[in-house]
């Protein structure tokens, strides 16, 4: 018979055209061949010429890839920085899998709030002889709401017991008037300045012009500071660096290496990566530039001048604060490091794609160091890693195992720190143990710090996280020495994107009060710091017993 399709001969019985593969009649189930009517003529011939074309195309695409791949495979810089970058991004996703608000979110928009609270619930009566059930209940807390869109903020601290509110702190700001209060000691007054009229109304009360030209808005300085530093700038000039950093790399295949990773011999492919000094010079200056424009320091004069603060003052103060400038001393620490140790030379070990360890051997500063990271693999990337330091002998390991990215839905992690300087202070070592139920609907949080055979503190409670919001409850904190339970605390940490705007109730300008309402101010907060004196007194006497009081008191 003939193929309707190309028009070259076939067997009877045959379902499929040897020439070109059209069916021949109706299969089961499939609709009926509709195909073009069979060529008048050279049918074959196109047919044909576009087999080997389609042929010729997927030779040419896989010669493409074969170039490609064999180009990754055989460059050994290439498959070390693509481990890199698969390790990199497993962390990543472990530290999504948590679903974690964004905080900096928060903090470039301008809304946050934030609340904390530490309370005594029970200390042991038997550290000193006598009952100090009195104490349960003090506690301090901390708040504060900023929101730059409505131009407000607001901070509180406060101290209670039980029910008893001892002393609270309040600044307040709106737009240009910031405020202090205690209802403690100004009753429901709230005394303030008007920052943008502050220098003005400092010379008018007092006839000295030298601070006059001070004024500023506190919400402007905010915005200034971070026009100046953007978060993505520094973030780009980091990336920057790393780049830079590592396309300066020199990278040099080693061989196979079997290692420990953990607790299971691997086999590795190792790597010799070197870093020339200047390089690494180079990578410092930039480290250290990016640290210290996130510290605020090179803003600072800016920010004064713009306050119409005298130079002299300014000069007087970055006198002081470069003393204090932590970055410098920062920057002289890498660069002698950097100085002492020349061209760094790792020994990068990968496996399964991944990182499995970072080695280091060298002399530093005259003394011999010994450096290994040790890292998982596989599925079970991130669960495991490993950091073991030695200098001139005396080592120091610290081991991190559990269900980082949450794979069981519990996230758990037990980190050990061991090594000769505690044994030298006598202890074994100190150990963390930390579990995260997200699902669980009771206290699905738990941690614990301990010191074999010296204490503990134990923390259970609630953590709660959401899109806008995060909730971390802790019920139940234990502090035990020796075996021993010292007291019992609780503690509260909430933080969401909505701020709230404390109200500024009997507002006073105080640089716009005249003498004689300044000295009634005076006098009235001397009296009410008085009778709070008087009434703290009393209340402490008529809770605690005798022998308590007298010892805190003396």
């Amino acid at each position: 018979m003939i193929c309707r399709n190309c028009g070259n001969e076939m067997r009877e019985d045959a379902r499929f055209c040897p020439h070109c593969g059209a069916v021949n009649g109706e299969i089961p189930g499939a609709a009926p061949y509709a195909g073009p009517e069979a060529p008048v003529g050279g049918g074959k011939k196109k047919k044909t010429g576009l087999i080997i074309g389609i042929a010729a195309a997927v030779v040419v695409v896989a010669a493409v890839i074969v170039v490609m791949m064999s180009g990754l495979f055989s460059n050994p810089k290439k498959q070390v920085e693509a481990a890199f970058v698969k390790s990199a991004a497993d962390y990543s996703q472990a530290e999504k899998a948590l679903n974690l608000p964004d905080t900096a979110q928060w903090q470039k928009d301008q809304n946050i709030s934030q609340r904390m609270q530490l309370e005594l619930k029970s200390v042991n009566s038997d550290l000193i002889g006598y009952d100090l059930s009195a104490l349960n209940g003090l506690g301090v807390g901390f708040g504060a709401d900023f929101s730059g869109a409505d131009r407000t903020m607001s901070c509180e601290l406060a101290a209670r017991w039980g029910e008893e509110e001892l002393i609270n702190f309040w600044i307040k700001a709106e737009d240009d008037e910031l405020y202090f209060n205690s209802p403690q000691l100004t009753g429901g007054t709230h005394y303030g300045v008007n920052t943008k009229t502050f220098g003005a109304d400092i010379a008018k009360m007092s006839g000295d012009d030298s601070m006059k030209d001070i004024s500023f808005n506190l919400f402007d300085l905010v915005d200034t500071v971070l026009e100046k530093i953007d978060p993505e700038k520094l973030e780009q000039d980091l990336k920057e660096a790393n780049k830079a950093l590592w396309e300066a790399a020199k990278v040099k295949k080693s061989g196979a290496k079997t290692l420990d990773l953990n607790g299971t011999e691997t086999k590795t492919t190792a790597y010799r990566v070197t870093f020339p000094q200047q390089s690494l010079e180079d990578y410092a200056d930039a480290l250290v530039e990016v640290m210290s424009a996130m510290s605020y320091y090179d803003l600072y004069e800016e920010v004064y001048q713009s306050m119409g603060m005298p130079q002299d003052q300014i000069d007087e103060i970055m006198d002081t604060l470069e003393e204090l400038d932590p970055y410098s001393a920062l920057a002289d620490s890498l660069d002698d490091a950097i100085a002492e140790i020349g061209d760094l030379e790792l020994e990068v070990c990968l496996s399964g794609g991944y990182v499995s360890a970072v080695l280091y051997e060298g002399e530093i500063d005259g003394s011999d160091v010994a450096l290994a990271l040790y890292l998982g693999g596989g599925a079970e990337y991130v669960d495991d890693l490993s950091l073991e330091l030695e200098i001139d002998g005396v080592s120091m390991t610290v081991k991190s195992t559990g269900d980082h990215g949450g794979k069981s839905g519990v996230f758990t992690d037990k980190t050990t720190v061991k090594g000769d300087p505690l044994k030298a202070a006598s202890l074994s070592s100190i150990n963390s143990e930390l579990r995260y139920e997200p699902k669980k609907s009771g206290d699905n949080f738990s941690w614990k710090l301990s010191i074999p055979g010296a204490g503990s503190l134990d923390m259970t409670g609630q953590l709660t996280a959401e899109t806008d919001y995060i909730m971390l409850g802790l019920e139940d904190i234990t502090l035990k020495v020796v075996g021993m339970e010292i007291c019992s605390l609780s503690f509260e940490y909430y933080a969401d994107c909505h701020p709230g705007s404390a109200a500024v109730e009997d507002p006073k300008i105080i640089t716009q009060m005249d003498e004689q309402e300044l000295m009634a101010m005076v006098l009235d907060t001397q009296q009410n710091a008085l009778d709070w004196a008087n009434r703290m007194e009393q209340l402490f006497a008529s809770r605690l017993p005798a022998e308590l009081l007298y010892g805190m008191m003396y």
